[in-house]
């Protein structure tokens, strides 16, 4: 168990208050334990959030990440399709799995909340992102799924400029 990790002050650097209401949840569920189990968990607990869930099964051995599920939202959001079934690893652009895998996996290995913000560019379009990344067991196996929230962060539009015009 993760001693240094100030649950607390997580939770106060989360930027959005729907990852805050998240992470409690998880908090509340865990209890003493170091993370809850899946079956802890019940959707209705947290609609608000469904749409930009992602569960990832932990495979070991070697290491990878399958994506259980993976929210209507985020299909939307990407424009590249369901992840369903498929790994973290096959993620395209190519520059984005290795920053991905990463991320699961030190909340895995670690057994604690991983919090990160993204830019990307995909599909020719500029992307922005806050991401919550939750250990969560599966029986009495620790971390061996991920659980994440997902959410889209408004892009800056620039305003066009009369450079020249008359």
């Amino acid at each position: 168990m993760q001693t240094d990790f100030d649950a607390d002050a997580f939770a106060k650097g989360l930027p959005q208050s729907i990852l805050r209401r998240f992470f409690d949840y998880w908090r509340a569920k865990k209890g003493s334990r170091e993370m809850p189990t899946r079956a802890d968990l019940d959707p209705l607990d947290f609609a608000y959030a469904l749409g930009h869930l992602i569960l990832v099964d932990v495979e070991r051995n070697p290491m990878r990440f399958r994506f259980r599920l993976y929210g209507t939202a985020l299909i939307n959001f990407f424009r590249d399709g369901d992840y369903t079934g498929k790994y973290a690893d096959e993620l395209l652009p190519p520059d984005y799995a290795p920053y991905v895998v990463e991320l699961y996996r030190t909340a895995v290995e670690a057994r604690i909340p991983r919090y990160a913000r993204r830019d990307l560019v995909m599909n020719n379009q500029r992307l922005s992102y806050d991401a919550l990344t939750l250990p969560l067991a599966d029986s009495d196996n620790p971390a061996e799924i991920a659980m994440l929230v997902v959410l889209l962060l408004p892009q800056e539009r620039s305003t066009p400029t009369d450079s020249g015009r008359i």
